[in-house]
């Protein structure tokens, strides 16, 4: 990875863009030795990004199924105890709006 600071930039900007671009590696800017900006191929971030929606959805997909499963655990038990009856039809009327 190349390290360049943000004087550096200012005064060689394309031609760390290009080395980036040839090479394929990211180059990191500082400022006051802290990094501040990554520099990186436009196909290399967009991969990221890509990368990072299907992470989300898998985790989505798993709170889902996790959160179902909890669900259908507390149905059970209910169920096991006889102390209420099937909750899904009120359920279904407080959430559109009819109430009782």
């Amino acid at each position: 990875m190349q390290i360049a600071n943000v004087t550096e930039i200012r005064q060689n900007a394309s031609k760390i863009i290009s080395q980036v671009v040839e090479s394929g590696k990211p180059a990191v800017v500082l400022q006051r030795s802290k990094p501040v900006v990554y520099i990186v191929e436009a196909a290399a971030y967009e991969k990221m990004l890509k990368r990072l929606e299907e992470a989300e959805k898998l985790f989505r997909v798993d709170e889902t199924r996790n959160t179902l499963q909890k669900i259908a655990g507390l149905r059970e038990k209910m169920a096991a105890r006889g102390q209420q009856a099937d909750s899904v039809p009120l359920l279904r009327e407080l959430r559109e709006g009819g109430g009782r």
